[in-house]
């Protein structure tokens, strides 16, 4: 039992050390990628369209120029589909530590103003 104990509490030491040593979490170059495509799909006219909410699934990947190339939009509208592509496909983003030729997934929400 007295061993029991003795191992328990050094493997607590163990854990507390690692965490307390760890490396602060930076901004995930994702976060900022996510950032930098919001800002790029501006707000449709949803009303207009007789749309209350949707969402899409966005698949691209950024060339080596930092452009943004669309692969594939899956939403449940076709509007959507099209504003999204012609929003994204060859815009530049700014976010730091992308991966060239990488694809990346990103679900956007879309909710009507006088929803």
């Amino acid at each position: 039992m007295k061993t029991f104990r003795i191992s328990f509490v050094l493997a607590f030491c163990f854990m507390a050390t690692s965490f307390a040593f760890s490396a602060p979490a930076d901004v995930s170059p994702n976060s900022e990628l996510r950032k930098e495509v919001a800002k790029l799909i501006k707000a449709p006219e949803l009303s207009k369209k007789g749309i209350a909410e949707t969402h899409a699934f966005i698949n691209f990947m950024v060339n080596e120029d930092n452009e943004i190339v669309v692969l594939n939009v899956v939403s449940d509208n076709d509007y959507i589909k099209e504003y999204v592509k012609e929003s994204l496909n060859r815009k530049k983003v700014e976010a730091d530590g992308l991966e060239t030729f990488t694809e990346y997934n990103i679900r956007i929400a879309f909710r009507s103003e006088k929803a």
